[in-house]
């Protein structure tokens, strides 16, 4: 099935205003029956002149007591009780709203079942609600472009995309869902780069490049090989964050990040670099199924402080930390480990200041930059921490903190709103200190915020699972 986001929105504007004027007419309507009620009572009340005029004087008090009392107490119980139920209906297709579009607006029941943390009963009942409104409308999704390509002898696997283009992540497709691997032009299954990697076949297509398997020639290793696209490499800036992403993360020799073994140019003048070929998913994929669990999120949080810590250490930040950027690798007979990915955005510390391209487009992805990221000033470590404070937020959420329907409304929001307390957005059971964290992590005020990435990490690692937590109570 598929979310109409577009109608949501101006359908829960036109519900904001009925519901208003169904409580206007409720308050006056309990106005009225208030002073129907008294002027009623009064007249019923009224001592006896004569005998006529006071049997008179009585029904005429029943009758405005019943007319003017009970009917208008009656109309205005209604229009609030209703206004009451078509806000809480408009609510629930909110959580609806926010649950598609993480999933840019297609979803299962399953899937909005985990996403709202209620049972598949209850979230099929929503379904049936927002159809009769065109909110949903079911059958065939729709073609989405540029998709990611995988055989199924290479489940799982995915590489970083270069910096200003989509994540170049993977997933399962079964063998009736292989399509062909498509052909760059210059790097095919089957060439061999620089003499020493056979290219075997195409795992992933983005905005900027393709991602290929390939093998050593001598050693028989498996590695994962990322290119630019031909028509984006014309593009010198582009070309230098992809050389920068080859050198930063080569340097960096921590479990925690991507390995970068390789860089080169092919003799048609392709640029490619080597990578470690990964088998899981990224954060992304793991958080269309839903919130994570707070140990799991806690882990990835650990984990990913830990990467920045070394990353930061060696002059080093990201700039573009995001769900899609953060790979959950499982290595055959280890633990899953969380590893960074994507240094196309890399910036040494001494030049931070040009975060802003020549076009005046500032380079990141709205909804996790850092308040500062988005103004376009020099950034520090903090900048990340907060970017990764956004992705934790979502881990346990199932949301980022600030999300709108507009890129317009994201940096509105980010700029001048507060981040939510994360115990008010799930309906989860997160411990008392998520919130505390998260909130010093998501200031405005970069002075706010932890110094550095290992105060993060102390942060995270002292809030147990079992010790005082939070809880939203649904309506």
């Amino acid at each position: 099935m598929r979310v109409r986001l577009d109608r949501y929105e101006s359908a829960n504007r036109s519900m904001a205003t009925r519901t208003t004027i169904l409580f206007v007419i409720g308050g006056i309507g309990v106005v009225v029956a208030i002073l129907g009620f008294f002027i009623g009572l009064a007249m019923f009340a009224m001592p006896d002149k004569e005998e006529g005029d006071g049997l008179w004087a009585r029904r005429g008090g029943i009758f405005i007591s019943l007319f003017f009392g009970v009917v208008p107490a009656a109309i205005s119980t209604l229009c609030i009780t209703y206004g009451i139920r078509q806000r809480t209906r408009y609510r629930r297709f909110g959580e609806l709203a926010a649950v598609a579009r993480h999933g840019a607006g297609q979803l299962t029941t399953s899937e909005l079942a985990r996403g709202l943390g209620t049972t598949p009963q209850l979230a099929e009942r929503l379904i049936v609600e927002a159809t009769t409104v065109g909110l949903i409308e079911h059958g065939p999704l729709p073609p989405t472009p540029a998709p990611a390509i995988i055989s199924p002898h290479s489940p799982h696997v995915i590489v970083a995309a270069s910096g200003g283009g989509p994540p170049l992540s993977s997933t399962v497709l079964g063998p009736e869902r292989v399509a062909s691997a498509p052909d760059s032009g210059v790097v095919a299954p089957g060439s061999t780069l620089g003499g020493t990697y056979r290219v075997e076949e195409a795992l992933g297509r983005g905005g900027m490049g393709e991602v290929f398997s390939a093998r050593h020639l001598r050693t028989g290793r498996r590695y994962a090989v990322k290119t630019i696209l031909a028509g984006a490499g014309a593009d010198a800036a582009a070309l230098r964050r992809f050389e920068r992403e080859a050198t930063a993360a080569s340097a960096l020799g921590h479990p925690g990040i991507v390995q970068v073994h390789d860089f080169n140019v092919t003799s048609r003048g392709t640029f490619y670099l080597v990578m470690d070929l990964l088998e899981g998913e990224t954060l992304a994929t793991r958080l269309e199924k839903g919130p994570l669990a707070w140990p799991d999120a806690q882990r990835i949080a650990l984990e990913l402080c830990s990467a920045l810590a070394t990353a930061h250490a060696h002059g080093l930040i990201h700039r573009d930390i995001k769900p899609s950027n953060v790979f959950l690798a499982r290595p055959s007979g280890s633990p899953e480990r969380s590893v960074l990915v994507d240094f196309g955005l890399v910036k040494p510390l001494a030049e931070v200041g040009a975060s802003v391209t020549s076009t005046g487009a500032v380079l990141g992805t709205p909804m996790y930059m850092s308040p500062e990221q988005a103004r376009g000033e020099a950034l520090d470590v903090r900048s990340d921490l907060y970017s990764l404070g956004a992705v934790i937020f979502e881990a346990v959420t199932g949301a980022p903190p600030f999300l709108d329907r507009t890129l317009a409304g994201v940096y509105a929001r980010l700029l001048n709103e507060p981040a939510p307390k994360a115990s008010q957005v799930t309906k989860r059971r997160i411990p008392r200190g998520v919130d505390d964290v998260l909130a010093r992590v998501l200031a405005k005020d970069r002075a706010q915020r932890y110094p550095d990435a290992r105060s993060m990490r102390d942060a995270f690692a002292v809030i147990a699972e079992d010790g005082p937590a939070t809880e939203r109570i649904a309506n």
